[in-house]
């Protein structure tokens, strides 16, 4: 069992949460009557194994860095590192070839994740402020991968608005490791502040942007009582502001704060049951 336990956090399968985000576009489309669960499911399956690859070659980069930073709950015998390598990207290229014969319209997008993370391993890392904007791009890339398996459209106002909350957890997660004296990022005390700055900044241009999204004419179209979409614009706002406080207190990995915040579990669920039963085309 114990295995068990190392495999499931080597591999982050606690991280698969995070890929729910493909379905967003949905929600946000209104498009809940057209969706084939076996599709869902094997949408979220194809991205969650193609993240976990993408982490295992991460962790086995990061891990000499990570004893020294982390409380690791794996273990990994760097002496086969090459051995890994290898398992990674068989696996990488079986689940490509598996997505040419069944899938080719996620492909691209699944190749663009792959060439992005191995950039991103390999040099984005270690800069500043690209590091945190390609961890966003990871989270769009999630996003568009749904638009296309839903074949969605997306807004916007709704790029805008996941870019803006995406920045500011990743800038977030700096200011934590930058707390915790993470040894492995190109940040210092001096680069706090401005951080700082810039994570509250995205979080007031998220909002911003929501509510832009609710005065807009066209946006009535989509919902039943124009009222509790403002009701949604006040949860987002407490959303991100709860975020934003305890956050700064707790330095919680953004996964823990997800389960471990009940204030955030209330709010994000009356935000989503409100948008949901506010569509007109629930």
């Amino acid at each position: 069992m114990s295995k068990i336990k190392e495999y499931f956090f080597l591999f982050k399968v606690h991280h698969w949460i995070k890929n729910l985000s493909i379905f967003l576009p949905v929600i946000a489309s209104h498009s809940y009557l057209n969706l084939s669960t076996v599709a869902c499911l094997m949408h979220f399956i194809n991205f969650s194994i193609l993240a976990s690859i993408i982490y295992l070659i991460n962790n086995i980069s990061d891990y000499k860095a990570d004893i020294i930073n982390k409380k690791l709950r794996y273990k990994l015998n760097l002496d086969r590192k090459k051995y890994y390598y290898y398992l990674s990207t068989l696996a990488i290229i079986i689940q490509i070839i598996l997505l040419y014969v069944f899938s080719r319209d996620v492909l691209i997008i699944c190749l663009f994740y792959v060439l992005l993370s191995i950039t991103y391993n390999q040099f984005l890392k270690n800069h500043k402020y690209f590091d945190v904007l390609t961890i966003s791009i990871f989270h769009i890339l999630r996003i568009y991968y749904g638009a296309v398996v839903f074949e969605i459209t997306l807004s916007f106002y709704f790029i805008l608005f996941c870019f803006s909350i995406f920045l500011m957890i990743g800038l977030n997660k700096r200011i934590i490791e930058i707390q915790k004296n993470f040894t492995n990022r190109p940040y210092n005390l001096n680069d706090k502040k401005r951080l700082n700055f810039l994570q509250v900044l995205f979080g007031i241009l998220a909002v911003l942007t929501f509510l832009f999204y609710c005065i807009d004419p066209l946006t009535s179209q989509y919902f039943l009582n124009q009222s509790f979409l403002y009701l949604n614009s006040i949860l987002i706002i407490l959303i991100i502001g709860n975020y934003l406080y305890f956050q700064r207190n707790m330095n919680q990995d953004i996964i823990v704060f997800i389960y471990k915040n009940k204030i955030n579990l209330v709010l994000v669920s009356s935000f989503f049951i409100i948008f949901i039963k506010n569509s007109a085309f629930f």
